[in-house]
């Protein structure tokens, strides 16, 4: 029997499947509670989280926030760049300073993004910012699909949880040699760009959704190239990856939705299956 649960979290919705033969209350709780825990300590949007007091200058001591800043320095080098985790003075400038719903304005402007490996210092449990602003909202969201399919599978051994899609998976539902995903096409009408069985991570990422109106007139997205310090100027409107874990699966995402062709190249030489639909609604598969 399949039991389903779903909740809102890190701005997103967040959805868990769990085969077993009893309603696992007790699981989906200790989900909601492990996302809780993630927002306070990496919420931008949460004056008090260590994300904000790091950004405000603290020295911010946690086993949990010091492991994700490894996570993102570990995303930029295997990426060449195209990751870059100090992307807030851009979103900032580009009208991205309060939760989507409320984002409005803003004027993009040519910046330099700067190497997260001169600005994070980690040492142990401790982690400070020497310069510009941090941003780990996408990368946490992936990890902590990650974290919760943790906690899960050693009791449940077939596990399904999606954060906003970023999804992650351990054995199987019935009469499936995995689990069955359909991914959205970003483009009304159009058909879905692939379907299938699902084993490890899948993450999507897409500039069709999150969009606003610059103060200029113009329209942004919260994709930032690190290049430049704009929104990215893709050949692509979405891109879904494939890893074998769900954070590492947001990374590339995001990375060739910002890189391109290119960037797909470097993904699938390093192992990793692409899917990018373009603006045509023309469908890449590598």
């Amino acid at each position: 029997m399949l039991h389903t649960e779903s909740f809102r979290a890190m701005d997103t919705d967040v959805g868990v499947i769990i085969a077993g033969e009893s309603r696992p209350v007790a699981a989906f709780l200790s989900l909601r509670v492990l996302f809780e825990q993630q927002e306070e300590r990496f919420s931008r949007f949460r004056p008090g989280s260590l994300l904000s007091r790091l950004n405000r200058g603290e020295v911010v001591e946690d086993e949990m926030f010091a492991a994700a800043c490894h996570l993102a320095i570990e995303g930029h080098s295997f990426t060449a760049g195209l990751y870059n985790p100090m992307v807030l003075m851009a979103l900032m400038a580009a009208g991205y300073g309060a939760t989507f719903a409320d984002v409005s304005g803003g004027a993009p402007v040519r910046q330099v993004v700067p190497d997260p490996r001169d600005c994070l210092q980690v040492e142990g449990n401790r982690v400070k910012l020497c310069g510009g602003g941090l941003d780990l909202g996408g990368i946490v969201k992936g990890w902590t699909v990650d974290l919760g399919l943790g906690l899960m599978e050693q009791e449940y051994p077939d596990v399904f949880i999606n954060a906003g899609g970023d999804l992650r998976c351990a054995g199987a539902e019935p009469g499936v040699d995995g689990w069955l995903v359909a991914i959205d096409s970003p483009l009304e009408g159009m058909p879905d760009p692939w379907e299938g069985a699902v084993r490890g991570a899948v993450a999507t990422s897409t500039t069709a959704k999150r969009r606003w109106q610059t103060s200029n007139g113009g329209l942004a997205h919260h994709l930032i190239d690190p290049r430049s310090g704009l929104p990215a100027e893709s050949p692509f409107v979405q891109v879904t990856a494939w890893a074998a874990e769900a954070w590492r699966a947001e990374v590339w995402a995001k990375a060739v939705l910002i890189g391109g062709e290119a960037a797909a190249g470097l993904a699938r030489a390093q192992g990793h299956r692409v899917v990018a639909v373009g603006a045509d609604g023309s469908v890449r598969d590598w």
